[in-house]
């Protein structure tokens, strides 16, 4: 769950745990990977109110239940502090949005990437398809690299996620052909200080390239653009 971890009692925020490079190259795993995003109400722009499990039930007896209930589940794992009354109207004000983030500092950029990301899954052919079968990954786990390529047709999308702190030079399998570079978290409207690959590759059925350490960058190829 990106926005909050779980149902615990105090939840921790996603973009205030992990950065936000990590959490641009985190959406971006999900978002462009062939299956149905689920996305959790204020992740596209990195809410920070932690969402806390609250009700309003009018009955004494099951409010008294569901307070005991929720004592009784984090006591199983030995939860220190208090734990938010559910009944509370507090509980539920600490849990509700705060829409104006998506203009400020970080949280704009973040929000900016989703409607980035959401372009590209319906602009790309490979990226609209949603089949498991015309995908390729490939990891090399010592670097923390990961590739995923997709395919539809003659359109092919290429995704290399480095998820290391460290810059990682790696010849990787990429069709033969012309890719353009359509994504890169390195660009300064991602704040990533300027992009370290160029826009355009030749490929002869693999190539060598440099990844800037926690950066994520997507080609697209189609024969149609072959000469």
């Amino acid at each position: 769950m990106p926005r909050a971890a779980a149902n615990r009692a105090r939840l921790a925020i996603w973009i205030g745990l992990v950065g936000l490079i990590a959490a641009l190259n985190a959406a971006a795993a999900v978002l462009l990977s062939p299956f149905l995003p689920l996305l959790f109400m204020g992740e596209e722009y990195g809410e920070i109110a932690s969402f806390q499990y609250f009700v309003s039930h009018m009955d004494r007896e099951l409010i008294e239940s569901t307070r005991k209930g929720r004592r009784d589940e984090f006591a199983a794992f030995n939860w220190r502090g208090d734990i938010p009354d559910p009944q509370s109207e507090k509980t539920f004000l600490n849990s509700k949005l705060d829409h104006s983030l998506r203009l400020k500092g970080k949280h704009r950029v973040l929000g900016d990437f989703y409607a980035e990301l959401i372009r590209l899954r319906r602009s790309l052919p490979a990226l609209i398809h949603l089949s498991q079968e015309n995908q390729e990954v490939v990891s090399w786990e010592k670097e923390r690299i990961l590739m995923v390529r997709r395919w539809h047709g003659a359109e092919q999308v290429l995704q290399v996620f480095n998820f290391g702190d460290a810059e990682a030079t790696l010849t990787f399998p990429m069709p033969a052909g012309g890719w353009s570079k359509v994504l890169d978290t390195k660009e300064e409207r991602w704040e990533g200080g300027g992009p370290s690959l160029p826009d355009r590759v030749e490929s002869k059925g693999e190539i060598t390239l440099t990844f800037p350490p926690e950066a994520l960058v997507v080609f697209s190829h189609s024969t149609g653009d072959e000469v």
